[in-house]
């Protein structure tokens, strides 16, 4: 992760804005964290990341219905393989016993 003072960000925002693409940069004042410029594909993704949730299943199907009502789609094992991954966000660890 690169990181660079919130005054660096703020001198060269464009040049850290084409930075995030590659890498999230962190930003610091006074050598302490205080955010982090992350890119996003879309608004949809923006929205979730701003909220902390993890996407929905819901928001897949909405997606779906999006890129299809443009005649567009996802395909049948993108749209399952988002599935598993939206299962497996769900689940908690299960810790492992020691025999």
């Amino acid at each position: 992760m690169k990181t660079a003072s919130a005054e660096e960000i703020a001198a060269q925002f464009n040049d850290y804005l084409e930075a995030s693409r590659k890498q999230p940069v962190l930003i610091t004042r006074n050598g302490k964290p205080v955010g982090i410029l992350l890119a996003v594909r879309d608004k949809a993704e923006a929205e979730q990341l701003a909220s902390g949730r993890r996407r929905s299943l819901r928001s897949i199907f909405q997606e779906a219905h999006e890129q299809i009502e443009k005649g567009g789609g996802i395909a049948h094992d993108q749209f399952w393989h988002e599935v598993e991954q939206s299962r497996r966000a769900e689940r908690p660890a299960r810790p492992r016993s020691k025999r």
